[in-house]
């Protein structure tokens, strides 16, 4: 018995140098070894499992509670189980790097795709505003029937799965997008959706409204294929769904871009947002007002620290942007259109 706790304890112990040396690699090495072979690796694996309904996050926490109930029930010292606790966190945290989280030290997005345009100013945000208003209209919807989320998924993955291998990311496998009960579960977090490295699938929450479930489900799509940077997602989303032949899928693209450029805008000058949003299609603002009343149903709990941790989370892992990196979806756009790849 004490032989084979030496050896777990070695093999922790070498598996962490090991996860801990792996930071260390510049990014092409990186690229190579953990983008190349790795991270493929991987969603082959986890692709297994891509049959299951229900989301594995789930299976994951019920063994983790059964797990911590049997130790803390069963006999040995404070000090052996807190050992072993310490040992199964350990193990978690590098898992969480090994299975995804090494993405965020490739090749940087920005690197794939650099954005040469100045960052824009209050002009060139009001005439941003005014494109993502126009190109709104542009993709208005010749039906209103939403698919379900199931559906949802069918649809939009083989164009997600283009534009990221047009930037590099040649990841095999299926990505998985499942809805996350109960409802308001991540928005009550300020969260629509995430990517959950232990079961190799990401989620989204079924209390959003249908239209922002194709862009908001190409985002996290985005980081299943190893795309770690937000704002690149939001981009990879909204190429993706803007090449969609369904007009439903355009839409809900073109509203989530628009969403983004708003919410910058109104920042700065509310007032003249406002009277620029009471000017839009009433289609347009009833679809507007839906979305932000379906959102109002779900109120943040803990938004400041939220955004606390995540900003920070952000940062630690080479996002000098932070929550920022969002927006950069907006000087993405600029510069798709300016490369005419748009």
């Amino acid at each position: 018995m004490i032989l084979r706790s030496r050896h777990k304890i070695t093999g922790i112990v070498v598996f962490s140098f090991i996860s801990v040396l792996a930071f260390f690699l510049s990014p092409g090495l990186l690229e190579k070894v953990y983008g190349g072979f790795i991270f493929p690796l991987v969603r082959v694996i986890f692709s297994i499992l891509i049959w299951i309904p229900f989301p594995l996050i789930y299976l994951v926490l019920f063994s983790l509670l059964v797990w911590l109930a049997l130790l803390f029930r069963g006999k040995g010292s404070v000090k052996n189980k807190a050992l072993r606790s310490g040992a199964l966190t350990l193990s978690l945290i590098f898992l969480f790097y090994w299975l995804w989280a090494y993405n965020y030290k490739r090749i940087p997005f920005g690197a794939r795709f650099p954005v040469t345009l100045a960052s824009v100013d209050s002009q060139a945000l009001r005439e941003e505003l005014q494109f993502a208003a126009q190109f709104l209209l542009e993709n208005s919807p010749g039906h209103r029937s939403y698919p379900s989320i199931k559906e949802t998924e069918g649809m939009i993955r083989p164009w997600v799965d283009s534009v990221c291998r047009a930037y590099g990311y040649r990841t095999p496998g299926m990505i998985r997008v499942k809805a996350l009960y109960p409802k308001g579960l991540l928005l009550r977090i300020r969260t629509a959706g995430f990517y959950f490295p232990h079961g190799g699938e990401a989620y989204i929450d079924p209390g959003l409204h249908e239209l922002q479930v194709p862009f908001t489900m190409a985002h996290e799509m985005g980081h299943g294929f190893g795309v770690a940077d937000e704002g690149a997602c939001n981009f990879i989303a909204l190429m993706a769904l803007h090449r969609h032949p369904d007009s439903m899928m355009r839409y809900s693209g073109a509203m989530g871009y628009f969403r983004y450029v708003a919410g910058a805008y109104r920042f700065y000058f509310p007032e003249d947002y406002q009277q620029f949003r009471d000017q839009l299609p009433l289609q347009v603002q009833d679809d507007l007002n839906q979305i932000n009343a379906r959102l109002l149903k779900y109120p943040d709990i803990f938004p400041k620290l939220r955004d606390r941790i995540y900003d920070r989370y952000l940062k630690m892992q080479g996002i000098d942007e932070g929550l920022a990196s969002y927006d950069r979806i907006i000087d993405m756009v600029r510069e798709a259109r300016r490369r005419g790849v748009w």
